[in-house]
């Protein structure tokens, strides 16, 4: 990997006492309302002790390896995504103990939804908290994540903006919110935001962790947006199908059908670049075909994914590292008619694209331990 340029979690600064009680009255807040309103404050002291325990464990200074920093990460983390799922059932439930709580909680849902939108806009990026917040510092460290970025695209002018294909999606996508903090330092001249979906930014909690890491509603007039205005963007064309079809040891990308991307990139004139997450696939144990059929309805019908899979400790990985590569940027054939790409250009810049994702995987493969395993592009 001489050619590239690497970087791991030592780019990203450690965590500040000030951001550590920022983040905990962050996560607290919602679950220590709720020990209040309807248990005791008993529970709360309880909890406070549940959410401060991680990092007593560990410290960010400290070695990334033991019993204790496993179990106080895997604490954090379960506690994190059950704390930030459950968000609606929680508000819900102190609302009907204390209707009073319904004011401040409408007033929340007005601005979020109504008066900012952020999400419609430039997002809401807090570099201080991507790069420093105590658990991403210890989940990069947990997976030994590392960009590796080709000398093109740190060379393209950064006002050129990119659209940064991301493969594979795997079961949770871990290494996204992961990398944000990195991107910093890996390409620091160039704004990066990344498309999510939708729903993400309906649920609290979710939706300002998404905001906070550079995530943008997945609209195409967002993303569209973003690119006249010279910004990059960040996507992960499997979605939901590779998430849901995502085989433990298996490479294999959902691509075919997959050409919003490109043509988005064809219309905003855009480089599209390949990348790949080599160990994505290895993170968690998978289930795929248990129950797939009424899964994948679920995903058809109502847009909601359920994988089946198994962690390390619940939601926490397994241990294996993750290199997400970043190639060079492939600049598309010029269109007939600028901004309106038919759909003959469209099929022929994608099977360029494809072609290039497959090269990028053939050449770095060996460098990680998948030399065995051959990219399936389905």
């Amino acid at each position: 990997m001489a050619k590239y340029a690497t970087y791991d979690s030592s780019c990203c600064r450690q965590c500040t006492p000030r951001l550590h009680v920022t983040c905990l009255l962050f996560i607290g807040f919602l679950p220590g309302l709720f020990c209040v309103c309807c248990l005791s404050w008993k529970w709360l002291l309880a909890f406070c002790f549940v959410l401060c325990l991680p990092r007593l464990l560990w410290r960010g200074f400290g070695p990334a390896e033991g019993a204790k920093y496993v179990y106080g990460l895997g604490l954090y983390w379960n506690l994190v995504m059950a704390i930030c799922f459950a968000s609606p059932l929680i508000i819900l439930s102190c609302c009907w103990s204390q209707p009073v709580l319904l004011l401040p909680f409408l007033g929340y849902f007005l601005w979020s939804r109504v008066i900012s939108k952020a999400e419609l806009g430039d997002g809401a990026a807090w570099p201080w908290f991507s790069i420093q917040e105590w658990g991403f510092h210890a989940f990069r460290r947990y997976i030994r994540l590392r960009i590796h970025v080709h000398p093109e695209l740190q060379q393209y002018p950064p006002e050129k903006p990119v659209v940064l294909a991301v493969h594979p999606h795997g079961v949770a996508s871990d290494y996204r919110i992961l990398l944000d903090g990195m991107l910093y330092e890996a390409l620091p001249k160039r704004e990066v935001l990344a498309l999510s979906a939708s729903v993400l930014f309906y649920i609290p909690m979710v939706r300002e962790l998404a905001l906070w890491t550079r995530c943008v509603d997945a609209r195409k007039v967002v993303a569209a947006r973003a690119l006249k205005h010279r910004k990059s963007l960040m996507v992960i064309p499997g979605g939901e199908q590779e998430q849901i079809r995502t085989v433990e040891g298996k490479e294999e990308v959902f691509l075919q059908k997959r050409m919003g991307f490109i043509k988005l990139a064809l219309e905003q004139n855009a480089a599209v670049v390949p990348c790949y997450a080599f160990g994505c696939v290895d993170l968690y144990s998978t289930y795929t075909n248990l129950f797939f059929k009424p899964r994948e309805w679920l995903r058809k019908t109502l847009g909601v994914c359920i994988p089946m899979y198994r962690g390390a400790l619940g939601f926490l990985p397994l241990r294996k590292p993750v290199h997400l590569v970043l190639g060079a940027p492939l600049e598309l054939p010029p269109l007939t008619k600028p901004g309106q790409p038919t759909e003959e250009e469209v099929q022929m810049a994608h099977g360029k694209y494809v072609e290039a994702l497959k090269n990028l995987y053939d050449e770095e493969k060996h460098q990680f331990g998948h030399a065995d395993r051959e990219l399936t592009i389905s």
